[in-house]
């Protein structure tokens, strides 16, 4: 599975959510987390810093010669790889965005690589723009995210919209596998309806609330995703069964 995390606007938890899965399809394969977003949130997710941008996708992004293995940060976590943006990326989608490669730019980076990993979980930033594009040519699978926000509810719709519009261009085959909540309140009246509003769009909502709690925002400081820093937790139990649940959606799919 090439699994893009994407939304329409941050604040989300996409990025959390992206690490997350990353580090639970883990434990069921190889996997490869590539961060799509020149705010490079999901390298510090795991205290993965690129410090120039010929350490970083941007600068495989700008030379199709250059060596994707070379800047990989490998077992970032047990069974986890890792290729970190760098802000210079917004220059060098700017520049690809001006001679017609930006599209298929992570997919052409991608695809030496893809036989060397069971998974690949690519994050991308909080917006519909070329990057995100980008991200969604080299993917196969989508997963958008959404929390009690009202507003977030209708960012999955775009999200949607955005992909089917894609599909009918033939920038990408990738299928919507899933909508999940990511910052689930069990006791607020506003998550309730928001994930009734969404099961009225006959949107894959998938049945995996991931809750909200205190433990994800101390995983974020101590650079690890909740599975691996407290593995235990009800949090961690949520996103591994997320994992679970985008899996087995995306094996539906047909070739």
């Amino acid at each position: 599975m090439r699994l893009a995390v994407c939304s329409s606007k941050g604040g989300v938890g996409k990025t959390t959510t992206a690490a997350n899965l990353a580090a639970a399809l883990a434990r069921r394969g190889r996997v490869l987390a590539v961060d799509v977003d020149p705010q490079d949130s999901l390298g510090r997710a795991f205290g993965v810093v690129a410090k120039r941008p010929d350490d970083s996708l941007a600068a495989l992004l700008e030379d199709p010669a250059a060596d994707a293995r070379a800047v990989i940060r490998h077992d970032v976590a047990p069974g986890l790889d890792l290729l970190p943006a760098h802000p210079a990326l917004e220059t060098a989608a700017a520049r690809l965005a001006g001679t017609g490669g930006l599209v298929t730019s992570v997919r052409r980076v991608l695809r030496p690589l893809i036989g060397d990993y069971d998974h690949v979980v690519l994050d991308t930033r909080g917006d519909l723009g070329g990057l995100t594009l980008a991200a969604l040519c080299a993917a196969d699978a989508v997963l958008t995210v959404f929390t009690s926000d009202p507003g977030s509810a209708l960012g999955a719709v775009r999200v949607a919209t955005f992909l089917d519009q894609q599909r009918a261009y033939e920038n990408t085959s990738a299928v919507l596998v899933g909508v999940a909540c990511a910052v689930w309140d069990h006791r607020g009246r506003a998550a309730r309806e928001v994930a009734g509003a969404l099961e009225d769009t006959g949107l894959p909502l998938l049945a995996t609330r991931v809750p909200l709690s205190r433990r994800v925002p101390t995983s974020t400081l101590a650079k690890r995703p909740v599975v691996l820093s407290q593995p235990t937790s009800p949090v961690a139990d949520a996103y591994t069964a997320l994992a679970d649940e985008v899996l087995a959606a995306a094996e539906r799919v047909p070739a």
